[in-house]
């Protein structure tokens, strides 16, 4: 007899870049679910990478670099090629890794991070970087357009001297929302997955205010407490959130989920 598999019949829509989330799929196949990926945001460039190339040719005089997603470090090391900037100017720095796929990002281009926060927020960043100390110091910091201030202006309250040029910007993808709009009106999504706060958002603007009507039955699970406050912020609920804010933790409590559900 085949034993049934926590997530079978599960079907789920992913809203993170089709790229990225395949391992998450992964993750959630071995367990029986289906992932469907419909991105809700997409990485393009800086409109110019003039300020991110000016501090690349001194990045010897830069102490700490702060590297907060696998999109910065992609980012980071494409232009550092496309600039043909020096990789091996990067051991000489203090490399802070948000988490540990940050990290693993960094170790693929030969880097190994000096910190890796226990809390995967711009808070740990934070709290360890001002317990290692800051003061004086030149922080380097390549970031998306679109980012909380709480680093920048955390780091330079505390004496620091932060640096923090735009890496990427993510966009609303054209065409997904009626994609979206169509999957939901099936009602055979059991829940959405959310990255982040702009996969959210970009979702609901994408879907429009026919949004909870869609919904139905279908839960939203968030990957960690930003993401989820963004969510309840729109009137929504949060059904599933894990205790560590990573993809790989949110596969894990989609299975517990689904147990203790049935």
């Amino acid at each position: 007899m085949t034993t049934k598999l926590p997530l079978t019949d599960k079907r789920f829509l992913i809203t993170r870049p089709q790229a990225q989330a395949a391992e998450f799929v992964s993750l959630l196949e071995q367990q029986g679910g289906t992932g469907i990926c419909i991105p809700t945001i997409e990485i393009v460039p800086p409109e110019s990478y003039a300020p991110l190339d000016f501090v690349l040719r001194d990045l010897d005089e830069f102490d700490i670099l702060i590297l907060t997603s696998v999109n910065g470090v992609e980012a980071l090391f494409e232009r550092m090629h496309e600039t043909s900037q020096y990789i091996g100017t990067l051991t000489d720095i203090f490399i802070v890794a948000v988490g540990p796929k940050t990290a693993k990002a960094l170790e693929q281009n030969c880097i190994r991070p000096n910190l890796i926060p226990a809390d995967h927020r711009a808070e740990g960043v934070v709290a360890e970087l001002l317990q290692y100390g800051v003061k004086g110091k030149r922080i380097l910091y390549p970031r998306a357009k679109v980012v909380r201030p709480l680093i920048v202006d955390s780091l330079q309250a505390a004496g620091a001297e932060v640096i923090a040029p735009v890496a990427y910007r993510t966009i609303m993808p054209e065409g997904n929302g009626d994609r979206i709009r169509d999957l939901l009106a099936m009602k055979t999504l059991d829940a959405i997955c959310f990255s982040s706060s702009s996969t959210f958002e970009n979702l609901l603007e994408m879907v429009g205010a026919c949004l909870p009507g869609l919904l139905g039955q279908t839960k939203l699970f968030s990957i960690g407490p930003q993401t989820s406050e963004t969510i309840r912020k729109h009137g929504f609920e949060v059904a599933l959130e894990p205790q560590q804010w990573t993809l790989d933790a949110l596969a894990v409590a989609m299975v517990e989920y689904y147990k203790n559900f049935e």
